[in-house]
């Protein structure tokens, strides 16, 4: 496979799992801001930060995976949704890997209800690696919503 065929990703971690970010998709990764709690918004919108002189929602990645919830997040990284700039909240970005896309897998049928964030899965280092569409992270009703409030 040729450089040009490669998949760049930023690899973050979010508890045990590790999951890819499509770099076209990414803003920056940062120190995590104050987060004020929004009422009202599922459990995975941990609330708003003033991102940039942007107001953004924060989404814990643990929590959109299905995960339970953890206590300290030590990154936030902004992605592109097609909606809305999002910050995802993870333990830790692992930093910027290149697959070639004969290393990727389609998510196996039964597991597609339960990942409907992942949209391939690989192996890296002996760990089970979930390719994020970050497309439509936040479901367009609760985007539109934000939007509508004023907080993105």
């Amino acid at each position: 496979m040729g450089e040009d065929s490669r998949v760049s990703t930023l690899v973050v971690r979010a508890q045990n799992r590790f999951c890819a970010l499509p770099v076209d998709r990414v803003v920056e990764t940062f120190r995590p801001t104050l987060v004020e709690p929004v009422a009202g918004v599922p459990d995975l919108v941990l609330g708003v930060s003033v991102i940039r002189g942007e107001t953004v929602p924060v989404v814990s990645l643990a929590a959109l995976l299905g995960l339970p919830a953890a206590g300290v997040r030590a990154r936030f990284v902004t992605v592109r949704t097609d909606g809305a700039v999002v910050a995802l909240a993870v333990d830790e970005a692992v930093g910027v890997l290149r697959f070639d896309p004969d290393e990727l897998s389609k998510v196996p049928a039964l597991l597609k209800e339960a990942t409907k964030h992942v949209h391939a899965i690989a192996v890296m280092d002996g760990k089970l690696l979930s390719f994020l569409e970050c497309s439509h992270l936040l479901d367009k009703e609760l985007v539109e919503r934000l939007l509508a409030e004023g907080w993105t």
